[in-house]
């Protein structure tokens, strides 16, 4: 599959009064990065990126930059700002990419399934929403399921028991708890309350 392709153009003046302009005329702010390049000031047409973002499925989508129609290079977005309000691309950091060293990513988690604690009376807790992984910058996976139609009342599941995609790699400890199966807390408050309630009556019957 080809990559999807962000038009770019090159910005020789800076600052924060250019940027304003920039986003007055539809065009977002951005700064390239790269090992072996300085870094480059750029812009990309706002309506553009967005839809191109939207396409890739998210921000851990690897993208083709296109620099004044001639430069071509791989580049994942590095870092972004948006409006609080509006949630508009406010500036865009790229980083250049080479795509044949692996890099870290964080990976958001999806669980798939019914767990059958749930229809116990249990309430299914999404403790670890994203995942950071090692993989090549073509292998990244856009989300990563978590089957967890077989958890039961008291039950969880860690990283370690959850099947990764090929080629790619969990980065740091697999103890880590994906989701778990728990009792409701209302439940807990009121048993807690019932064996308050005895241990008073205890104490007055003993007075």
């Amino acid at each position: 599959m080809d990559r999807l392709e962000v038009q770019a153009q090159n910005r020789e003046a800076t600052g924060k009064g250019v940027a304003r302009k920039l986003r007055a005329q539809g065009r977002i702010p951005c700064v390239l990065y790269g090992k072996d390049i300085k870094p480059v000031s750029l812009s990309v047409n706002d309506h553009d990126f967005e839809k191109t973002i939207h396409q890739a499925g998210g921000m851990n989508s690897l993208f083709d930059l296109i620099i004044d129609g001639k430069e071509k290079m791989p580049v994942m977005v590095r870092e972004y700002q948006a409006d609080n309000i509006r949630r508009n691309f406010l500036h865009v950091d790229f980083i250049q990419v080479d795509l044949s060293k692996k890099i870290n990513v964080e990976v958001p988690v999806e669980l798939v399934g019914v767990a059958p604690g749930v229809k116990e009376g249990g309430i299914l807790d999404h403790i670890q929403r994203q995942l950071e992984v090692i993989c090549l910058p073509t292998s990244i996976p856009e989300k990563i399921e978590v089957d967890v139609s077989g958890l039961n009342l008291g039950e969880s599941l860690h990283i370690h028991d959850i099947k990764l995609p090929e080629g790619v790699e969990v980065s740091g400890t697999t103890d880590l708890t994906i989701a778990a199966v728990v009792a409701p807390k209302a439940e807990k408050v009121k048993a807690a309350s019932e064996e308050e309630g005895e241990g008073a009556t205890e104490e007055k019957t003993e007075a």
